[in-house]
């Protein structure tokens, strides 16, 4: 076997009792599995999240995908082919008419996504009562994670909508009758079918070049070449560098890339209480929690302390991103203040976004969705350096919580099946998800090939020794772990199992 140290280091809590719900708002319908995790590779984490697992701090879970209240199913998207939307590119046109000119947007119809993004906080599930971590790794002072779940979101009633013809119609005789609304009868046969202005423009310009006498051919091909969309479209990169090739901006946004796992550096830790001021105001003002539930002692434990090792990128023998692998915050300075923070892990293969805040005063610039934007671009600048890093992952996505469902329309997203952890289109799934909520998304006939994992395939640490677990049960045949382990081995799979050392105490 290797050393030690290229091992990950876990816990095992299993199942614990059902607890509060931030979606639904069920006192005990949200239910996970969950393990402690003292040291993880970022290749063990970048298996475990593609088996449906999720971290808040360095405690690692699992939601029970058939028994909690609100699946929770793992969304990924291509960030290289990724495609913007209309209200995408309004959110960042707005943005850089703040940057360049100074200029606030309106009041943007709907809300930002930022309390969806955020949901690792609320949907972790507690470790089991009475349970603390039992490893001092080199001396490390563990605490506990009974208080990662304390926070939940705050999901607001729908506007009310006003009724549009109580503005419109003004008239004594109107307010005192409701006229009655009768059935279209459709278009009128006799008439020609309506056509888009675009069209009759095109047609009209089209007559124009023949009368003139342009050959038809030369004309045909003119036209298909401007109506090709892939023909002169901006791409997110030139939207979101707008600001950055303007001179004179009045407003200067830039972005840091700081490690945050060791936390030892000095650009952390001279930017960190200033960072935790702004966690504060954030999850006082937007999820409206104490200030005791967001001291610096939750802070830490929520958003700074990580599991992940710290991998540089001449370590990792596919890639050499420079600023290597593991966990991060990115900063948003505009004009030399923090006002958000993008926390995300650097994995293998994907950039996995855990949380954001932000200062409230700068809710007016959406950052939920403009820093999102920015991390789908990070995470295409990375594949530059690292072609097996083109991913990103946001999470969740819980069909059944209407503020989730925006993260689907960051195209093309796929979802994680729950039985054979195979990657779904997520246009395919709606339909499944839309009948009931918890649904196996792969087609039939496909199985999860990582489900069994040999005795002889777990590794277990047992009396600071590594070994595997059939050896282990012939050290202690009185050993009554082994349903425990068995589920264990399944859910992290046969990837993360032989790679990650399960602590034994006996």
């Amino acid at each position: 076997m290797a050393s030690k140290d290229s091992y990950g280091i876990v816990e095992w809590y299993g199942n614990g009792n059902g607890h509060r719900c931030g979606y639904c708002k069920s006192s005990n319908g949200n239910i996970s599995d969950g393990m402690w995790a003292h040291a993880l590779t970022v290749q063990n984490y970048q298996d475990l999240i593609d088996r449906g697992w999720r971290r808040s701090g360095k405690y690692c879970y699992k939601p029970l995908m058939n028994k909690t209240c609100c699946p929770h199913y793992t969304i990924k998207m291509e960030a290289l082919n990724f495609r913007m939307n209309k209200s995408h590119k309004k959110i960042i046109k707005q943005v850089n008419k703040y940057l360049i000119h100074g200029i606030k947007p309106g009041e943007v119809k709907g809300q930002d996504q930022d309390v969806a993004r955020d949901a690792p906080h609320s949907e972790a599930g507690n470790v089991p009562e009475g349970e603390t971590p039992t490893v001092d790794i080199k001396g490390e002072t563990t605490l506990g994670v009974e208080n990662t779940a304390t926070s939940s979101i705050q999901i607001p009633k729908p506007e009310t909508v006003k009724d549009s013809a109580m503005d419109i119609v003004k008239s004594e005789d109107a307010t005192k009758s409701k006229k009655e609304i009768r059935k279209g009868e459709g278009a009128d046969p006799n008439k020609p079918p309506c056509r888009k202005a675009k069209d009759i423009r095109i047609e009209m310009k089209k007559k124009k070049l023949l009368a003139a006498g342009k050959d038809p051919q030369e004309v045909e091909e003119m036209f298909q070449k401007k109506s090709n969309p892939t023909d002169g479209v901006k791409s997110l990169e030139d939207y979101l560098n707008e600001p950055s090739n303007t001179d004179n901006c009045a407003h200067k946004l830039e972005i840091k890339l700081i490690r945050s796992n060791p936390r030892q550096r000095p650009a952390f830790v001279d930017s960190f209480k200033e960072s935790h001021l702004v966690f504060k105001k954030y999850q006082m003002s937007i999820h409206h929690e104490d200030e005791s539930d967001c001291d610096i002692s939750q802070f830490e434990n929520f958003l700074v302390d990580s599991p992940l090792k710290e991998t540089k990128g001449e370590d990792k023998t596919h890639g050499r991103v420079s600023m290597g692998y593991g966990s991060f915050h990115q900063h948003y300075i505009l004009d030399g203040k923090i006002i958000a923070v993008g926390v995300v892990d650097i994995l293998p293969n994907c950039i996995s976004s855990v949380y954001l805040y932000y200062h409230p005063d700068y809710s007016f610039l959406a950052l939920g969705t403009y820093t999102a934007l920015q991390e789908i671009a990070f995470t295409r600048s990375l594949n530059k350096m690292d072609q097996e890093l083109k991913y990103y992952y946001m999470g969740y996505y819980i069909h059944s919580c209407p503020k989730m469902v925006y993260k689907g329309q960051y195209y093309p997203s796929f979802l994680l099946c729950p039985e054979t952890y195979t990657w779904q289109p997520i246009e395919k799934c709606r339909p499944k998800l839309d009948q009931n909520r918890y649904s196996r998304l792969a087609p039939d006939g496909v199985e999860d090939e990582n489900l069994n994992v040999p005795d002889d395939q777990i590794t277990v640490l047992y009396m600071r020794q590594l070994m595997n677990y059939a050896i282990y049960t012939q050290l202690n045949p009185k050993a009554k772990d082994a349903k425990a382990v068995k589920k264990y081995s399944q859910l992290v799979g046969k990837k993360v199992a032989p790679n990650m050392m399960l602590f034994r105490s006996g």
